[in-house]
């Protein structure tokens, strides 16, 4: 009977470690802009004598990831 328990136990134990897993280390973690900082950042950097410039910028990294993804 204490065998059976304590192999039901270590069984349980044994799961949810499995389930949990390690502890991932978080730093190299990169930090996000918001909506509000990329549309002030935007308004910065992009005005009418180089929109063109830009849009052709921001096109080629688009294409670019299309390239990367599987």
């Amino acid at each position: 009977m204490l065998r059976r328990i304590l192999v039901v136990a270590f069984s349980a134990v044994l799961c949810l470690s499995c389930l949990t897993g390690c502890k991932k280390d978080s730093g190299d973690a990169e930090t996000v802009k918001s909506e509000t900082e990329y549309k002030a950042e935007a308004e910065k950097e992009i005005n009418t004598e180089n929109m063109d410039e830009e849009l052709a910028k921001i096109e080629k990294e688009m294409e670019q990831d299309l390239k990367e993804a599987p």
